[in-house]
């Protein structure tokens, strides 16, 4: 697997991953007229604008396979005084899902974190009813440490986790 940094041309590949990985796993979480729809522009949208203007600290990883794209994640470097590195999005094409692709992107982002902000941790949040996500992640050491409910894109206000890894170090592979 090779990886490389997003580029603004590369809004349209982030937003159709995106979509595709979002139709899936959101099935029973987000509105489904929203997921069947509006999603395609509004996630064109967002990451049109997070590549053309990123925020402070960002970076958008594209994992390739044999040439093609297969996921990415877009971390936050030191986003948070208490839980450091922020891993914004993590998610791989819905055929590619099994295939190491997500625990890939996991250590490229921890290793980014370490290299950049080597004292702060690694969290994300992840919606309480996305019990698959929540189980890869706390198989890879991540633990579950605030709830909160989150405004959604789909109009709908949503539980969430946080999960936090408090060494980044546990998720690079030797």
């Amino acid at each position: 697997m090779d990886f490389r940094d997003a580029t603004p041309a590369d809004a349209p590949l982030i937003a159709a991953i995106h979509v595709a990985s979002w139709r899936i796993a959101y099935a029973h979480i987000m509105d489904p007229a929203w997921l069947a729809d509006a999603i395609e522009a509004e996630r064109l949208a967002t990451w049109t604008q997070r590549l053309e203007s990123p925020a402070p600290g960002q970076r958008v990883i594209l994992a390739e396979r044999d040439g093609e794209p297969v996921g990415f994640t877009c971390v936050i470097g030191g986003s948070d005084p208490i839980w450091g590195t922020l891993v914004d999005n993590l998610h791989a094409l819905p055929g590619a899902k099994g295939g190491g692709i997500g625990t890939a992107l996991l250590d490229q982002a921890a290793r980014w974190a370490l290299a950049g902000w080597p004292d702060a941790g690694l969290f994300l949040w992840c919606y309480t009813d996305n019990v698959a996500a929540r189980g890869f992640y706390a198989a890879r050491g991540g633990v579950e440490v605030e709830d909160w409910d989150k405004p959604g894109p789909d109009g709908q206000t949503l539980p969430e986790k946080r999960i936090a890894w408090r060494d980044p170090g546990v998720l690079v592979r030797s």
